[in-house]
């Protein structure tokens, strides 16, 4: 609350007068950053492609404030209401697969878990300080072993673990709409 107090030009007892404590601040912040129009394409585009700009941006919204992923997995107060709206947007986009409700909310939470993932993972990626000490850590440990982990350090060198992740994403979700699609037209609905 200091910080955050000088950062605005305020005292702290002054930011007090706006927010009873920290958790009520960091809740307005969260909902603030999920407060933007909520367009993910033209209605008339199929749901998979639109569900799929919609995981975009959630992730875009990771990579912008960072501290957004820690923030959403430390809070202690209810979803507000722009929070919500997303939320309401991925399962009404689910509806439209023709996922009966109960496997439109399981679907929901695989899309945004592979987000947070994807999103924890490039926090911590390979171009840090730490992340490329992990790496040298890993091709060592690979490398003493190769017989123990052949199928990792074929990975590792095809340069798996320092290449642009984003393909990774992309081919993530593709699974898990594919595997919608798949429970649609085996009637597993």
């Amino acid at each position: 609350m200091q910080r955050i107090a000088r950062e605005v030009g305020l005292t702290t007892m002054a930011l007090y007068r706006y927010f009873p404590g920290k958790a009520e601040m960091v809740a307005l912040m969260i909902d603030s950053v999920a407060d933007s129009s909520l367009h993910f394409g033209r209605p008339s585009l199929p749901w998979s492609i639109r569900l799929k700009k919609w995981a975009q941006y959630c992730l875009t919204i990771y990579r912008d404030h960072r501290w957004f992923l820690e923030a959403t997995t430390a809070r202690q107060s209810p979803i507000g209401p722009n929070e919500l709206a997303w939320m309401e947007a991925a399962l009404a986009m689910l509806a439209e697969s023709g996922l009966e409700s109960k496997k439109r909310h399981h679907a929901f939470f695989t899309l945004i878990a592979h987000v947070r993932g994807h999103a924890t993972f490039e926090d911590a990626g390979a171009s840090s300080a730490a992340g490329k000490v992990w790496m040298r850590e890993l091709t060592r440990t690979l490398q003493q072993e190769p017989n123990r982990y052949p199928t990792l350090l074929e990975v590792l060198r095809l340069g798996a673990f320092s290449e642009d992740i984003a393909g990774a994403f992309d081919f993530g979700l593709d699974c898990i709409l594919d595997g919608v699609r798949a429970q649609v037209s085996n009637g597993t609905v």
